[in-house]
């Protein structure tokens, strides 16, 4: 409903503001109430011990003492009266031919306070007590007094608090909107900015932005970076696969212009050619394919697994060579586990191509790091060569199938997740390849 931000913190912010003076008000007003209550309840007990020391010191002639001018105005609000028994001794003249209600006091002296009805059905507080003389026994003495004046008080003080309530909540919340709009400025101003940037086709979001948004703005001009590079990889793979695709590309179209003429063709050179075409393309798909993995949560795979897995598969395809797999306990690799497949499917394949009889797989620990060994007992390659043969497409033999993209399919794979790859003399006697992977 409350799409907007602003909206849905200023409903947050009235909300808020409502329940808190609500609470507030409510709690000063009980407060309120409560000592109002007691300064009435004070001046009742003043006026009664006024008339406990009117009656014992003058037990004929208590009213000579009650010279309040309001306990002399008929049906005032202000009352008093002295009884024994049930029978009314001395009243005040604001009763006129009236008496307070009858209330058993509590014995010992204590006194006993009740809200009641005063003569003229108005709302009274009345305080008694019983008080022993000498000459007369036990006595009760009642004062009332009309609590609509504590009542006006405490209702007038509600309203002048409801009233400063309603201005303050203004107050307040008309800063919460100031605050808000303050807060709110770098989200409007990161917008602007990130409209610039499309239209002035900026490579980031330029701006000083509070700590909240700075790391926001910091993974947003990552991200726009990943995606340039990503771009730019594009570009350059389609432009490795249109270059690469170029010579089988005229030898294919040359061989069919000597087919059409008549002319015999060498179908060597025609398979070859549709086997680097094939070759390239898998590459080049592959990569496409793996780049939006710079954009994805990191995955990880263990690479004796997949190692085994790899090794599995191809002993089907080289039924004559022994693999091998050699594995400390499992380890772990922030790379997909596809592409650690890729890298090691790669090796192996090349290694069993070459071997002789073994393929030996090692995954060992080192440091941080993750060693991947595969090496055979092949022919071996020169250590003057063993850099040449990483380069895309170079085959130092012939006699074998293949498109030589396996070593540089590693190499980049290897240069996206930061590892290292090491040519040497297998102990096996022909050519180990070692890759050294960060673990996770």
């Amino acid at each position: 409903m409350f799409r907007s931000l602003t909206a849905r913190a200023i409903l947050a912010s009235f909300i808020w503001i409502a329940v808190a003076l609500g609470l507030g008000g409510w709690a000063i007003a009980e407060l309120f109430r409560d000592s109002t209550t007691r300064q009435f309840d004070a001046n009742l007990k003043a006026h009664l011990d006024l008339l406990s020391a009117a009656v014992a010191s003058s037990p004929d002639d208590p009213e000579s003492r009650m010279t309040d001018p309001d306990f002399e105005r008929v049906y005032s609000g202000a009352y008093w009266q002295v009884s024994a028994d049930g029978t009314i001794l001395f009243r005040s003249r604001s009763l006129w031919d009236t008496e307070l209600p009858g209330f058993q006091p509590l014995p010992g002296g204590a006194d006993t306070t009740i809200d009641t009805a005063g003569p003229a059905g108005e709302p009274v507080r009345m305080s008694t007590r019983m008080l022993a003389l000498p000459a007369r026994g036990e006595v009760d003495l009642s004062v009332a007094l009309d609590v609509e004046s504590l009542q006006a008080e405490i209702d007038q003080f509600g309203r002048r608090l409801i009233y400063f309530a309603l201005v303050f909540a203004g107050l307040m919340l008309a800063a919460a909107m100031l605050l808000l709009r303050a807060a709110f400025a770098p989200l409007k101003t990161l917008q602007q900015a990130v409209a610039d940037r499309h239209a002035n086709h900026a490579r980031e979001i330029e701006g000083d932005y509070p700590q909240e948004l700075a790391e926001l703005v910091a993974d947003l001009n990552s991200l726009l970076a990943r995606n340039e590079r990503l771009r730019d990889k594009g570009r350059v793979q389609a432009a490795n696969l249109a270059h690469a695709l170029k010579t089988p590309a005229a030898i294919l179209r040359n061989e069919l212009t000597k087919a059409r003429r008549g002319d015999a063709i060498d179908l060597d050179l025609a398979d070859q050619a549709v086997e680097n075409v094939s070759a390239f393309a898998e590459r080049h798909l592959s990569l496409a394919a793996a780049a939006p993995e710079d954009l994805a949560a990191p995955s990880f795979s263990d690479p004796a697994t997949a190692a085994r897995d790899v090794a599995s598969a191809l002993q089907r395809v080289f039924p004559a060579i022994a693999f091998t797999v050699a594995a400390d306990t499992p380890q772990r690799l922030p790379i997909a586990r596809s592409e650690t497949v890729e890298l090691l499917g790669n090796l192996v394949e090349n290694a069993a191509k070459w071997a002789r009889s073994e393929v030996r797989i090692e995954v060992k620990r080192s440091g941080r790091s993750v060693i991947l060994s595969v090496e055979d007992d092949g022919p071996g390659v020169a250590p003057e060569h063993r850099e040449e043969i990483v380069k895309q497409g170079v085959r130092l033999d012939t006699s074998r199938g293949g498109s030589g993209l396996g070593l540089t399919i590693v190499s980049d794979l290897l240069e996206r997740h930061g590892g290292e790859m090491q040519l040497s003399q297998s102990a096996l006697g022909g050519l180990e390849v070692k890759l050294m992977l960060p673990s996770a």
